[in-house]
């Protein structure tokens, strides 16, 4: 392409206009379609974003925009809304056209919500991204070129953490784990930053209120699924006064203290020697 070009368009020109006062990504910039023109080998794998979502309409279009501004080129996004009285619904009709399915209508929760969605996905990975989260410019391109290089795997990536609508982005540098310490839970991978193949996916547990995602990567790591590491900044952990974080603190350490009391006593080792290993790398 001749430098002197300016850059084709994706879907920036064609989405809904951001409110005036939105600037910057993912509301006045796009990752450039000229990022896919060379694809992998075997093509770009189909990524299947899955979007759990409840009472988020302050936040949820800027979710939806970082997504589809990904402008990734075998994308599949299905959003499932737990029938929020928001204006969460009104503005999923109006990202309609670009939304592969969209519902809004009661469910059981969380995981019952990602269970509905997952199982209406086709894609080669599958993605999770929360209502309230969202993702980082050519997040996407760098996860669709890590796949399948080198086999089946849990692919994560760094992220980032904004506290409400704070411009300030504080960066959280992963590390590379073994797949043991996945198993154990001694590492922990963020769920608006982590991929994993369709074909090794296993159910959410409905019983779960706060760490499903972490109960889904220890059975799929259990299950032999090797983490992969990327060093690129997928996405960004909004923490608010609204978000389960906040909310449900005393739920999490509840689920993760019973899931705990449940494993033998090689887990527990296990873990220690992970946890060593973490602080040792750092």
């Amino acid at each position: 392409m001749n430098s002197s070009q300016p850059p084709p368009s994706g879907l920036i020109t064609t989405l809904p206009a951001p409110p005036p006062s939105r600037v910057g990504w993912p509301w006045t910039t796009e990752t450039s379609p000229a990022l896919y023109a060379s694809a992998p080998a075997g093509g770009w794998p189909k990524i299947t974003i899955v979007c759990p979502s409840f009472e988020q309409g302050r936040y949820i279009e800027e979710t939806i925009r970082s997504v589809l501004l990904q402008n990734y080129p075998n994308l599949e996004f299905l959003i499932m809304d737990g029938g929020s009285h928001d204006e969460t619904a009104e503005i999923l009709r109006r990202y309609a056209p670009w939304l592969t399915h969209w519902e809004s209508q009661p469910d059981r929760g969380q995981s019952h919500a990602l269970n509905k969605a997952c199982g209406r996905a086709t894609g080669d990975l599958l993605g999770w991204i929360n209502s309230d989260d969202y993702y980082l410019p050519g997040a996407f391109a760098v996860v669709g070129r890590s796949y399948p290089a080198k086999g089946p795997a849990l692919i994560y990536g760094n992220d980032q953490v904004r506290q409400g609508d704070a411009p300030e982005l504080v960066p959280t540098h992963r590390h590379p784990a073994f797949r043991f310490q996945v198993a154990v839970g001694g590492v922990t991978l963020p769920s608006h930053a982590t991929f994993w193949p369709r074909a090794s996916h296993q159910p959410f547990n409905e019983e779960l209120r706060f760490t499903m995602d972490a109960d889904l990567y220890k059975r799929l790591a259990a299950a032999g699924l090797k983490p992969l590491h990327l060093p690129d900044f997928l996405g960004v952990f909004r923490n608010h006064g609204a978000s389960k974080t906040a909310l449900l603190h005393a739920v999490a350490e509840t689920e993760t203290a019973q899931w705990s009391r449940a494993q033998p006593w090689t887990t527990h080792c296990l873990w220690r020697l992970s946890r060593l290993i973490d602080r040792l790398r750092r």
